[in-house]
């Protein structure tokens, strides 16, 4: 559902994400039309995702017509922040949410701040604590930074003994409007220095390159795991030489554009 982001992620944040134009918001015939086909179809599990699905109009409105139309699992990607208001999570939770999708970039709270360009660490605690309390899955995930490689080992401590699952690593998606992707973005071989640190259990990845640090598990709440592999990939020569090619999800092309086969090895 597209509708105002309530973050401003120095690697994504721009008007059209952050203040988007009310013509461009997702309209409600549009949400509607999709959710009414399920009787048809049959379905039971409903991921939501977009910029912010909490700041459209039509969020409750939606939750109920997805519940109406035998939608009985669902996941919902949000920055989380909306959950920190009193009573808020007992009221998703009623409404029919299972599961949240939830960014979170540092242990520490400058980084983690800086990173989203606004304060809100603390916020974004309460919010996810009051999530698990309420009975909602918390599912986090995180992405490869510059600014966050360092702390990758304590965030997933925290999200493993906090919420009780394994935290996610993706790759940040090119938005050369925003951030200079090939001079900020790193490499497959410093992410993988960073993930050799981090004991195999207690963190996962989605959107990398099997070859890419192959004892840890790949995983992530659904509606992540679809993100992340809708970005542009390729492969280089090297994975033409690996017998996991045609299952491998290749690398995200701006990261192989700049760095070539570096990092990449055969299975």
């Amino acid at each position: 559902m597209m509708s105002p982001c309530l973050g401003r992620c120095f690697f994504c944040a721009q008007p059209a994400v952050t203040n988007p134009p009310k013509s461009e918001w997702t309209g409600w015939t549009r949400v509607a039309s999709l959710l009414e086909e399920n009787p048809e179809v049959g379905l039971t599990r409903l991921c939501i995702g977009g910029t912010e699905p909490t700041t459209h109009p039509d969020f409750y409105r939606a939750l109920k017509l997805a519940n109406d139309h035998g939608f009985t699992e669902i996941e919902l990607m949000t920055s989380g922040v909306p959950l920190a208001a009193p009573g808020e999570a007992q009221r998703w939770r009623k409404a029919g949410i299972q599961t949240i999708a939830t960014p979170i970039y540092s242990a520490d709270a400058a980084v983690h701040d800086a990173v989203t360009g606004m304060a809100c660490h603390a916020t974004l605690l309460r919010g996810l604590d009051a999530a698990k309390q309420a009975g909602i899955e918390v599912r986090l995930h995180t992405l490869a930074l510059t600014e966050t490689l360092a702390g990758l080992e304590a965030l997933a401590a925290l999200v493993q003994e906090r919420w009780q699952h394994p935290l996610t690593l993706a790759p940040a998606r090119p938005k050369d409007a925003v951030w200079s992707y090939a001079q900020q973005a790193p490499s497959l071989t410093a992410v993988a220095q960073a993930l050799g640190a981090i004991e195999p259990g207690a963190i996962q990845l989605t959107g990398w390159p099997d070859c890419l640090a192959p004892s840890h598990a790949r995983g992530a709440a659904q509606v992540i795991d679809l993100y992340f592999r809708g970005q542009t990939r390729d492969y280089a020569e090297t994975c033409i030489q690996c017998s996991g090619q045609p299952q491998c999800p290749g690398v995200v092309s701006a990261l192989l554009q700049r760095d070539g086969s570096q990092g990449l090895s055969i299975l």
